[in-house]
C-alpha cells in the first residue's frame, strides 16, 4: 500500500501468499518458506515496491495438464497387450474416441516407442475405473527422495509448504466445474470428485450438454491435480485449508502474465526521480530570497 510519507510498503501483520499454477505445458509453485532454501537455484530474491522476498519457486515442465494427458495416454498405449486398443481409466465408461500415433507422440514430452507407426489409428476406450486411473497417474511421477532431503517430485528439492496459497489457472477451471472452489475439505473433494469419475458417458452428456468439448477429460484432470498437490507438492489434510481456488485477486485476474508485469515493476526505481532544474540550488536559493524581498 502507499503510505502517508508517500513510500510504497508492504503492510504490517499481513503474510505473503503462494502461488500454485496449472498451464498447459507446465506447472509451478512459489512460496515464501518459513526455512533457509538449500539449493540455490530453486531461490529467486524478489524486490517488489522497496520491500525484498526470498521465495522458493520451480517450474516442472510437461507437467502441465495438457502435456500431462498426453502422457498418461502413452503409457496407456505402450502397456495395452492390444496395441491399437487402449482401454483408459480415467475416460468414462461409455466414451470412444481414435487418436493417431503421429497425434499421440507429437511432443517432446513424450517419448515414442523404438517404431512408431504414425499413420497407425488407436481407439482409446473409456472404462470408469477412478482407483486404476489414479495408479496410473501416479506412475508419472518419481515421488523418491535422497536421504536427509526434502523434495516435492521427480527429486527436485522442496521445502515443506507454508501459508496460505492461491491455486488459479488450470487448477480452478476444473476445480469450479466441480462446484469446488468454496475452500472444501479435502474428504469432500476426494467424495466429489470418486462420485464424478463413476459417471458413464451418457450421464455426462445429459446432465453437461454444453461441456461436450472437454468434459471426458475432467475425471483425469481432477485426479491429476489431486496427485499434484498432495503427493507431489506435499499438502495434506491440514493444510489443504490453506489453498483457495480463484481465478481473482482484489478483483484482477491472476495469471503469469499480471506476474510478468509486476516483475517488470523491479525496474522503477523506488523513489522518485528528483525534478531537473535548470541552474545550481545555490541560484534557487538566491533568486527565491530576492523575490521575497
Amino acid at each position: 500500500q502507499f503510505s502517508f510519507a508517500e513510500k510504497w510498503e508492504h503492510p504490517q501483520n499481513t503474510e505473503v501468499l503462494g502461488a500454485l499454477d496449472l498451464g498447459g505445458a507446465s506447472t509451478q509453485i512459489t512460496f515464501q518458506p518459513g526455512v533457509t532454501i538449500e539449493e540455490k537455484n530453486t531461490s529467486v530474491f524478489f524486490r517488489l515496491y522497496g520491500t525484498n522476498y526470498s521465495l522458493y519457486t520451480h517450474s516442472y515442465l510437461c507437467y502441465g495438464q495438457t502435456q500431462a494427458l498426453k502422457m498418461l495416454l502413452a503409457a496407456l498405449h505402450q502397456g495395452s497387450p492390444t496395441p491399437q486398443q487402449i482401454s483408459h481409466p480415467c475416460y468414462p465408461k461409455g466414451y470412444q474416441e481414435n487418436v493417431t500415433t503421429a497425434d499421440l507422440y507429437d511432443s517432446p514430452c513424450v517419448h515414442a516407442p523404438s517404431t512408431p507407426s504414425p499413420a497407425q489409428v488407436l481407439t482409446v476406450t473409456g472404462t470408469g475405473d477412478p482407483a486404476e486411473c489414479s495408479t496410473a497417474i501416479q506412475k508419472l511421477f518419481d515421488f523418491s527422495c535422497g536421504a536427509n532431503r526434502t523434495c516435492g517430485f521427480n527429486r527436485v528439492y522442496q521445502p515443506p509448504v507454508r501459508g496460505q496459497f492461491f491455486a488459479f489457472a488450470g487448477f480452478y477451471y476444473t476445480f469450479r466445474f466441480l462446484n469446488l472452489t468454496s475452500q472444501q475439505s479435502l474428504s469432500d473433494v476426494n467424495s466429489t470428485v470418486q462420485t464424478f469419475c463413476k459417471k458413464n458417458w451418457a450421464e455426462l452428456v445429459e446432465t453437461f450438454p454444453q461441456e461436450k468439448g472437454y468434459l471426458h477429460t475432467y475425471c483425469s484432470v481432477a485426479i491429476y491435480i489431486l496427485t499434484l498437490l498432495l503427493d507431489g507438492y506435499k499438502f495434506d489434510a491440514h493444510t489443504w485449508s490453506s489453498i483457495r481456488f480463484s481465478q481473482q485477486a482484489a478483483n484482477m485476474d491472476i495469471g503469469w502474465t499480471l506476474g510478468f508485469m509486476l516483475n517488470l515493476t523491479n525496474m522503477i526505481p523506488t523513489e522518485a526521480l528528483e525534478h531537473v532544474k535548470g541552474h545550481q540550488p545555490s541560484l534557487w536559493a538566491g533568486a527565491v530570497s530576492f523575490i521575497v524581498l
